[in-house]
């Protein structure tokens, strides 16, 4: 199989005469590579060199700091013709699919390292789409085309490292005019008789990364070590790129004659790169952006919206479009029906409540990755796919933006630490800390993205401050606003809380802040809850307290709404008030620009917060 090399500037030459490949050369190179393989597969059995080896996390590993031996960077979108790209975005996925199986992995000295052996056989049930290989001087769409440009990568960096080629084979063809260029070596391989094999003569930890545009791949050792010679022959086949005839392709090839001939893959020649938005909801603000730009998505993909109420949300923001919405599938509705009743099932206990969040999130991203397609090379990905979506990998050789309406784990964890350290006793603030790995997936995806879009001010604050991406920061839509008594007060009398009484939305700061309140004789100063009552125990005597529902009209009956929270991401009740002209007091974490009859006050600032409650 063969990775397609950049092209590069080549001096005319005469073409090659070509022949049409016959059935019976077709099932000779059949029958042969069949016979070989067997004989390979029972001689690797034999072999105590041949082995698969672990990947070490670097973490965990004493080489993840060593010294970059050999470091290679190899395009992988600018290697093909234009009208094949589908079978180039096939290459891509098949890399996506096979670099797994070496980054991270840690040779010790005087071991060898198979890459058949360590990738293992490629299959369409492992993932492994049509990519090109290089078959009897036709470029042939074939599963798992294309994963010799990793081969080649390896071969180049393990030369250039000094360490032993063991086998190695060059291609027979060459793709257009250009061949492999003089400064990588030329590495194919073919399950399983035709391998790269590489030993090393000290320990050797090996690491490959795709972005956007790019292959990358490191190895990195320590001092070498003296080991006996290996009792295996060098095998090399190689051919010079000039020597080697240009091949012709399946998918642009005139030659309806040919056994091979596909009619139906006449298509490919005319698929392009497209863009597609895997997301979790469809707020108001994101269907406003995407219709003003919609190069971020040709296909929309909500595995949530196949309940009833994201469905009617996203009905009316597709009412005046030309969006494109993937179908509803059954097993669509089982992942969100399972999500939901997982999400029912663990809603009273607050810590397995946020896992149980995380789970669904990560059940939907996984079947949303089964419906995008491999030349999807544009995508937009919801912040609550996107861990899952980069430790699978998916995330390598496209362009990414993130819809971002929340603060990254990272960021929420340490302000959860911060306000645990004042009250070690809430539990609200203690019970649930996500997987290290899942906050680590995060912070990665988020620092190669391109763009970060949010309308949560602290977000685009704190994006702008810690990644390179580019931030585009929305405003709210507007909530409607109601009509409310003109009379003059003299005094706040009526306070909403707009959340349940948790200490991560600011609850024991605002019961601290209103036992330093002068008490008024004439009325008690009510307190409006909007959710659940968890605890009172705190709250000072001469306050009155009611709860209400947020579908409630709560907005009549208050005077002023205060929300000191230490973590919120969608501050609807506190647009709402201030679009119905009352004053809000609240925290950075909630995420308002500043604004007339808003009082921003810092996360846990007790002082602060009395301080705006008494200018009330």
């Amino acid at each position: 199989m063969s990775a397609l090399p950049p092209h590069s500037a080549a001096p005319a030459e005469p073409s090659t005469p070509f022949t049409l490949p016959s059935r019976r050369q077709a099932l000779w190179f059949w029958l042969r590579i069949r016979l070989l393989t067997a004989q390979r597969l029972a001689q690797d059995a034999l072999s105590p060199h041949v082995r698969r080896w672990p990947a070490v996390p670097a973490t965990q590993s004493p080489l993840a700091q060593a010294s970059v031996i050999a470091e290679l960077r190899s395009p992988l979108w600018s290697d093909g013709r234009s009208d094949e790209f589908a079978l180039v975005a096939g290459k891509v996925h098949n890399l996506r699919q096979a670099i797994a199986a070496f980054d991270g992995v840690e040779l010790p000295a005087g071991a060898m390292l198979s890459f058949w052996q360590q990738l293992s056989r490629i299959s369409a049930r492992k993932g492994f789409v049509l990519g090109r290989e290089i078959r009897e001087g036709c470029v042939v769409p074939t599963i798992g085309g294309g994963i010799c440009q990793l081969s080649n990568a390896l071969a180049t960096a393990a030369t250039r490292a000094g360490l032993t080629l063991v086998e190695r084979h060059g291609h027979t063809a060459r793709i257009e005019a250009a061949g492999v260029p003089s400064s990588q070596v030329d590495a194919t391989v073919l399950w399983k008789h035709i391998d790269l094999r590489i030993a090393t003569d000290r320990p050797l930890r090996l690491e490959v990364q795709m972005d956007a545009s790019h292959l990358t791949l490191r190895l990195r050792a320590q001092a070498p070590t003296l080991i006996p010679q290996f009792p295996i022959r060098i095998h090399t086949r190689e051919r010079l790129a000039s020597q080697a005839p240009v091949v012709r392709s399946c998918v642009t090839c005139d030659e309806t004659s040919c056994f091979r001939h596909q009619p139906d893959l006449a298509g490919l020649d005319s698929q392009l790169g497209s863009s597609a938005a895997l997301l979790d909801g469809l707020t108001p603000e994101l269907a406003q952006y995407l219709k003003q730009h919609p190069q971020l998505r040709d296909t929309l993909h909500l595995p949530q919206a196949v309940t009833t109420g994201q469905r009617q949300q996203v009905a009316r923001h597709l009412a005046a479009s030309d969006w494109t919405l993937s179908a509803e599938t059954f097993p669509a509705r089982i992942v969100a029906l399972r999500r939901a009743l997982w999400l029912r099932w663990n809603a009273k206990s607050q810590g397995r409540r946020q896992a149980s969040v995380l789970d669904g999130q990560r059940w939907q991203a996984r079947h949303a990755l089964r419906q995008l397609p491999i030349t999807a090379t544009t995508l937009l990905v919801d912040q609550a796919y996107l861990p899952e979506l980069w430790r699978s990998g998916q995330l390598a050789g496209r362009t990414f933006s993130v819809w971002m309406p929340a603060l990254p784990m990272q960021a929420i964890i340490a302000q959860l630490d911060a306000a645990a350290q004042r009250w070690p006793n809430e539990p609200s603030l203690r019970d649930f800390r996500p997987d290290a790995a899942l906050v680590q997936a995060e912070s990665h995806a988020l620092q190669q993205a391109r763009q970060i879009i949010t309308p949560h001010h602290a977000v685009a604050q704190w994006a702008r401050s810690q990644i390179s991406a580019e931030v585009t920061e929305l405003e709210w839509t507007p909530k409607p606003a109601t009509a409310l008594d003109g009379q003059a007060q003299t005094a706040i009398k009526t306070i909403v809380f707009p959340a349940s009484t948790l200490a991560r939305k600011g609850w024991r700061e605002l019961c601290a802040a209103l036992a330093q309140l002068p008490q008024l004789p004439a009325q008690p100063l009510q307190l409006i809850v909007l959710g659940t009552v968890f605890d009172t125990q705190h709250l000072p005597p001469h306050v009155q307290l009611q709860r209400m529902g947020h579908s409630a009209d709560w907005i009549s009956q208050a005077q002023a709404v205060v929300l000191p929270a230490h973590v919120e991401h969608a501050p609807h009740a506190l647009r709402r008030a201030l679009a119905c002209g009352l004053p809000v007091i609240t925290t950075p974490a909630c995420g308002l620009m500043p604004q007339a009859g808003l009082t921003l006050v810092q996360e846990g600032d007790i002082a602060a917060l009395t301080q705006a409650l008494i200018a009330l």
